[in-house]
């Protein structure tokens, strides 16, 4: 039987496996089930503080698969989307935002045929049946023994242990065992929990005591006791970290984060945590009624994963190719209608003041705001200038320019590292800066960095709304703004070949997204030398922000309550009833541009692109370009790919419900209510205003001006960039400013013209 695009139904999965032995049978080898759990465990994407929360990418394990196969994986392992439900693309069809122009586009892109009448066929399906994922054990109990939540329960004790082993100070009663290794103390908590033997499970301690002292061998005995087939290993210990996803995405960032601290097998032993409660579960349950259930769901698993996609999983891909191709189409045009245009402020001399923007897809209004009420005052995006020096995103393959070679380890090393730096490393630090930002010369009287950051105090309720995307603190700005006005750092920096005019003097500043406003911070005696300078910029920063709020206020659907901000006087606030919809943070983001201005001035890109100003004339050896596309570029993608992921997989990914967070273990994350797992995503108040999603899960779109050869260098230099390239996880555009046009690099490595 034909699928409903015309192919075969049948996809490849193989005959079903027959029955497999609780008890009997030649487990794998040890060391092939080592590798297994470490291919498990690394499947897994970190998960670091708060405030660096934005750039957590729940597929960042999976980056090594083409996105549609990790979409089929993700469905297998979890019963995970990795697009978004067949009524919402029929609702984008049915507003327009979806043509069936972009369907036939999308269709011939999955090599399928593109005629009217396939167009047809693939409207007309309004659902995919359910997906069957791999069974875990309590799950199985959990559909026989329906009035319990045993699955629930499994992972609440989970949760409750990990919360006191990694607290930081926030128990008043310290776990006695958090001086042991994970599991170890884990085995010490669970001989003592009463928990189980209120619900029912009885010999919970003895079965604890019984099983092996060592991670690896407890996983081993449980995948032998339940007779886990080999090839569905990694795919089990997959869907045992998935259903405890919240806390093994932390635990699988300790090692980064506390350096000598942390055990770098803490997630092994957290799998070993969540597998033993499978064997608690299989051996604690009277009767047989669940070994031949669980006898059942083994039999019905193909003899090898799937890794096919199907018919239905076909549909959802074209259907999710067609609305990124619906907002492509017009952001492509609108930068091929750009060309090369001339810089406004090329041959005018002097320019009064500028402003460096950190990169923040929302500021483009505000930006394109200040263009057009101050244009005396040139406008940069610059993603970096308030954190290089202590990024530590694990998606940094090259060393940034201004980061020094001595890393922070430990806890709390971030902040004495900055001590620690030297006035030569503070010299190249400044150098390297200015030469990124395209400011080692021409610079203004005043120069305006500016950070952002949310307004909110209150910490719990915005975990995962923190400040700048990976910035240490909130006091970077005003440090590198108090750097370059240091006159001994002033003379190191011009014996590097950069001079900063005498009267140049840098201020730090905060752009405030949920109120689209810029504060500007401590000008100290500055408001003397540059009096007019500043008094003009304020008032032009005003005018800016009212401008982007009447903006917003007359967007079709808008994250923030322009109305009521558009009439506020300047300094209002929100009310805090009405913070879930005025912390959208970098909701709608879809594109990153490394450009000149000029490229983009006077575009409408309705607050959905991160700009970063690159000049690749200026970039002699290109390690600028080589930063660009190794760290902004690629943080830019990971905040892309966490709201995609909050948006099409809530319940796994997203934050739940941001009245109900509560702090866990200090600074370690949040619970949804009193218990269930770590939510490390995005909370349902960011995108959603109860009618309409206020982010639509795309695909990022990077588009960066400069030579196509140089940019493959790139790529082959870092396999991180280029394995989410080669992937279909990024869709990455070259401006060639020579020859004209636009270029999409394919997944096999070539470039296809656009325009």
């Amino acid at each position: 039987m034909d699928g409903p695009l015309g192919i075969p139904a049948s996809h490849g999965e193989g005959s079903l496996a027959g029955r497999h032995a609780l008890t009997e049978g030649t487990p794998a080898r040890p060391a092939a089930w080592r590798g297994a759990v470490r291919t498990a465990c690394d499947r897994l994407a970190p998960a670091w503080s708060q405030g660096a929360a934005a750039v957590v990418n729940p597929y960042f394990g999976l980056r090594h698969l083409d996105f549609e196969v990790a979409g089929v994986t993700l469905a297998r392992v979890a019963g995970s989307p990795l697009t978004m439900p067949r009524r919402y693309y029929r609702e984008q069809v049915a507003s327009g935002r979806i043509t069936r122009g972009d369907i036939a586009e999308a269709l011939k892109a999955h090599g399928l045929p593109s005629d009217e009448g396939s167009v047809a066929r693939l409207l007309m399906h309004d659902g995919a049946p359910p997906v069957q994922r791999l069974p875990l054990v309590s799950h199985v109990w959990q559909r026989i023994d329906a009035p319990t939540p045993w699955a629930a329960f499994c992972v609440e004790r989970i949760s409750q242990f990990a919360a006191a082993y990694f607290d930081a100070g926030q128990a008043a009663w310290p776990l006695p065992w958090r001086d042991e290794p994970l599991y170890e103390a884990w085995r010490g908590f669970a001989r003592l929990d009463a928990s189980p033997r209120a619900m029912g499970l009885k010999g919970v301690a003895d079965i604890v005591a019984g099983l092996p002292r060592r991670p690896l061998a407890s996983i081993a005995l449980v995948l032998k006791t339940l007779a886990i087939p080999d090839a569905h290993v990694v795919d089990y210990c997959h869907a045992a970290l998935l259903d405890i996803g919240g806390w093994a995405t932390r635990v699988a960032d300790r090692p980064r984060a506390r350096g000598v601290d942390a055990d770098p097998t803490d997630i092994e032993q957290l799998l070993a945590i969540r597998l033993a409660w499978e064997f608690i579960v299989f051996r604690a349950v009277p009767g047989s009624r669940l070994e031949v259930a669980w006898q059942t769901a083994l039999a019905s698993l193909p003899s090898l994963p799937a890794t096919r996609m199907t018919p239905d999983v076909q549909v959802d891909s074209v259907l999710q190719a067609a609305l990124e191709l619906g907002y492509r189409r017009r952001i492509v045009a609108d930068l091929a209608a750009c060309g090369e245009r001339p810089d406004r402020h090329a041959g005018q001399g002097r320019v009064a003041v500028q402003a460096v923007f950190c990169m923040h897809n929302r500021v483009e209004v505000f930006r394109r705001a200040l263009d057009t009420v101050a244009p005396w005052i040139q406008t940069l995006g610059f993603s970096g200038f308030c954190a290089l020096a202590f990024a530590r995103a694990p998606f940094v393959e090259a060393v940034a320019p201004v980061t020094p070679s001595v890393r922070p380890k430990g806890p709390g090393a971030d902040l004495e590292h900055r001590a620690a730096i030297t006035d030569a490393d503070r010299g190249a630090m400044a150098a390297a800066l200015l030469r990124g930002m395209s400011l080692a010369d021409g610079l203004a009287r005043l120069v305006l960095l500016i950070d952002h950051g949310p307004s909110s105090a209150h910490r719990p309720q915005d975990a995962g709304s923190g400040p700048s995307e990976y910035r240490i603190g909130e006091l970077d700005a005003p440090m590198v703004a108090a750097w370059l006005n240091d006159r001994a750092l002033r003379a190191r920096l011009a014996q590097e070949g950069v001079a900063i005019p005498a009267d140049t003097r840098f201020v730090a500043a905060r752009y405030d997204g949920a109120h689209d406003e810029v504060a500007v911070l401590d000008t100290g005696p500055w408001e003397l030398s540059h009096a007019q300078d500043l008094r003009d910029t304020r008032a032009a920063l005003e005018g800016a922000g009212a401008r982007t709020r009447e903006e917003r206020a007359r967007a079709p659907v808008s994250p923030v309550l322009a109305s009521h901000l558009a009439s506020a006087p300047a300094g209002a606030r929100t009310p805090e009833r009405s913070r879930a919809a005025a912390d959208p943070e970098f909701v709608g983001n879809a594109a990153f541009i490394a450009a000149p201005r000029a490229r983009t001035e006077g575009m409408a890109l309705d607050g959905r692109a991160f700009l970063h100003d690159y000049a690749w004339r200026r970039d002699a050896d290109f390690r600028i370009l080589r930063y660009i596309m190794t760290t902004p570029m690629m943080a830019a993608y990971w905040m892309n790919m966490r709201y995609y992921a909050s948006v099409v997989d809530h319940k796994r990914f997203g934050g739940g419900n941001k009245a109900l967070h509560n702090a866990v273990g200090g600074c370690v994350g949040v619970l949804e209510g009193a218990g269930g797992d770590l939510r490390n995503g995005l909370p349902i108040q960011s995108l959603f205003d109860g009618r309409h999603w206020l982010h639509e899960p795309l695909r990022l779109n990077a588009f960066v001006e400069a030579p196509r050869a140089r940019i493959d260098e790139v790529l082959a230099g870092h396999e991180i960039v280029r394995s989410v390239v080669e992937h279909g996880w990024l869709f990455l555009f070259q401006m060639d400013s020579e020859a004209g046009g636009l270029f999409l690099r394919a997944r096999d490595g070539r470039w296809g013209q656009l325009s």
